[in-house]
């Protein structure tokens, strides 16, 4: 059976065969609701573990290795070393548990992880410490995170710009400039813009910034929304979006003595672990930036 790569990262340096794990379950003599139980998961994800038809997170392969009565590196071979998320991986921890053992906010460790902030050489010491190995091999792990991060193409990287967003549902959605600004004078109510505005603002060309000045915001992001058929804030600034979704919680906690909920009523899906830890981030990001500096 193929090993596949685990379901959090596309270029993991561990190998998961979940026929391998199912020969170690049957020689450790133990059932699925046994493993499940030992590892916290559910007997159904074992069997789909085992299968191959999914793998587990990264980080929970040394307790599942643990259990199965396995070395790591045997049941789950490493190819090449490893960078900063590889050993937070080996020693059990996800980002989030990694940053409340060090008392200390997840984005430092996911910026150093990226390999878009190095780490401040007060948590270099504790880290390793964390994932016991010494501060040599974390430093050494942390370049290859940043070599990592040199080498990645420009197209690697999420959309920054409001051109590089209209480009980028331009490649799903062909629409011509004269169709987008249709979309965009019909939220607006009046024609705010033509063909040629566009277009500056698709190549974030020096008449971009005029265009955007001339446009009310909301009807721009609203035009553009509706041309493509997605939700107006995908073309927002981040810090934009940041400060609404703050400004809700704070309407949410004012309306709701119980606290906003993590599963909406009549929803299909609750709130994921990565979109709270974005939102935690988001949160501690802004609880900084209001916090007086100390003098």
């Amino acid at each position: 059976m193929a090993a596949i790569q685990s379901q959090e990262s596309a270029v993991s340096v561990r190998q998961f065969d979940g026929g391998r794990v199912l020969a170690a379950r049957r020689v450790a003599k133990l059932q699925r609701s046994d493993l499940a139980r030992l590892v916290g998961a559910s007997k159904d994800a074992i069997g789909d573990w085992e299968r191959s038809d999914t793998a587990p997170s990264p980080e929970r392969l040394p307790a599942l290795a643990k259990a199965l009565g396995q070395e790591l590196d045997v049941l789950f071979p490493r190819i090449g070393p490893p960078d900063l998320k590889d050993l937070r991986c080996d020693a059990g921890y996800t980002q989030l548990d990694a940053a409340k053992a060090l008392g200390i906010s997840r984005l430092p460790l996911s910026n150093a992880e990226a390999g878009t902030r190095p780490l401040n050489t007060d948590y270099v010491e504790p880290l390793a410490h964390l994932y016991k190995v010494k501060r040599e091999k974390l430093e050494e792990a942390q370049k290859r995170s940043f070599t990592k991060s040199s080498a990645r193409s420009p197209e690697d990287r999420p959309p920054q710009t409001l051109g590089e967003k209209i480009s980028a549902f331009l490649q799903r959605k062909p629409l011509s400039d004269g169709e987008i600004a249709d979309a965009v004078n019909a939220a607006a109510g009046f024609p705010a813009v033509d063909a040629a505005g566009v277009e500056a603002l698709r190549t974030d060309s020096r008449d971009s910034a005029e265009v955007q000045a001339s446009l009310p915001a909301d009807s721009l992001f609203a035009g553009l929304g509706a041309a493509f058929g997605v939700q107006p804030w995908y073309f927002a600034p981040g810090e934009l979006v940041e400060r609404q979704i703050l400004d809700r919680l704070q309407f949410l906690s004012l309306m709701r003595s119980d606290g906003v909920a993590v599963a909406a009523r009549g929803a299909s899906e609750g709130v994921s672990a990565a979109m709270l830890a974005t939102l935690s981030e988001v949160l501690v990001r802004h609880e900084n930036a209001s916090r007086p500096e100390e003098g």
